[in-house]
């Protein structure tokens, strides 16, 4: 309670507290109000001092990017620096005048890829093309990827040694219709085929499920380059231990060889049938070692009126023949 004092004028007047008495005063609330009262109080100063920190701006921050360039989209981010360009393929110009020859002597059209045995990721060199052919249709030469698709697959044949040795070396067509079978529906074929081709560096080539021509068997249909074949044959070299059960059917000695059956050291794939112009088409593909042993991947074709495929192979064959003799400076597998 305060004091008062006469004033000069003679009327009394109320004296203010010393500091310390005031402060005590005015919080003595604090200590006289229920616990629960004050820890709501603190939890609703909290609540509001939150409340409007987020409305701040944040004065913290860096400032924007001034830049006028927008933001990159969701995609997969661009490589900081290119793939290494491929070294040229050789210039083989005594082997292109063996082709000339071959074309002239038989009458026929020519093709040949020669590839770098290595996986899509580790080819260094451009594949060599000679000839006028590039492509066609693969006929029984797929069954080579469906061998791989097989492998592959989840589940196995009880007999897979005897299926491909039927198929890849005795060229059995029931065995091939067994193969494409045995992956499950023609679409469910396909797709596993074709899955087969990618992971040996072929991403071009796309197996139908359904054909006109081939209704029981659309996989003879496939459009399949020179070029993806013999990357595919040079990949699996580089992968011989898993595709053994295949790629071992595909040296197997030949009751009549042709072409590269008739090189040592060879693996090969071959097999022909009529163009939709009525053309016969032979085609052989595989791995070969060159005559300074480079081994490589090789795919070939011949095309033309004739209708014994005895005149494809003997072109093939001497093809054959000269690319050994002929062909340098492929670049050395890179497994």
């Amino acid at each position: 309670m305060s004091k008062t004092r006469p004033s000069s004028n003679g009327a009394s007047k109320a004296t203010r507290p010393s500091g310390s008495a005031g402060l005590r005063d005015r919080l003595g609330w604090w200590w006289q109000a229920p616990l629960g009262l004050l820890i709501l109080s603190i939890l609703i100063v909290l609540v509001i001092s939150i409340a409007f920190g987020a409305t701040c701006p944040n004065t913290g921050s860096p400032p924007a990017p001034t830049s006028s360039a927008s933001p990159r989209g969701g995609g997969l981010p661009t490589p900081i620096a290119s793939p290494a360009p491929l070294s040229p393929a050789p210039q083989l110009a005594e082997l292109d005048a063996e082709i000339a020859r071959i074309e002239q002597k038989y009458g026929v059209l020519v093709g040949i890829t020669l590839s770098q045995a290595a996986p899509r990721a580790r080819v260094t060199q451009q594949a060599w093309h000679g000839g006028s052919l590039s492509s066609g249709p693969a006929f029984g030469t797929i069954d080579v990827a469906l061998g791989l698709a097989v492998l592959g697959d989840s589940k196995q044949p009880s007999d897979p040694d005897y299926l491909f040795n039927r198929a890849l070396a005795d060229n059995s067509r029931a065995a091939d219709d067994a193969l494409w079978a045995f992956l499950g529906t023609p679409e469910e074929a396909a797709k596993k085929t074709q899955e087969a081709l990618r992971s040996y560096g072929d991403w071009r080539t796309s197996v139908p499920a359904t054909s006109t021509a081939n209704r029981e068997a659309p996989y003879l249909d496939t459009e399949w380059t020179l070029e993806s074949q013999a990357r595919v044959a040079g990949a699996m070299l580089c992968d011989y231990v898993a595709v053994h059960p295949v790629l071992s059917k595909l040296n197997d000695p030949a009751d009549d060889p042709w072409g590269l059956q008739t090189i040592p050291l060879t693996y090969a794939k071959g097999d022909w049938g009529t163009m939709g112009n009525g053309d016969t088409l032979v085609r052989q593909f595989g791995i070969m070692r060159l005559a300074d042993s480079t081994q490589i991947g090789i795919a070939m074709a011949v095309s033309g009126q004739f209708t014994d495929p005895a005149v494809g192979q003997g072109a093939i064959t001497e093809l054959t023949n000269a690319t050994r003799r002929l062909a340098t400076g492929i670049a050395p597998p890179a497994c």
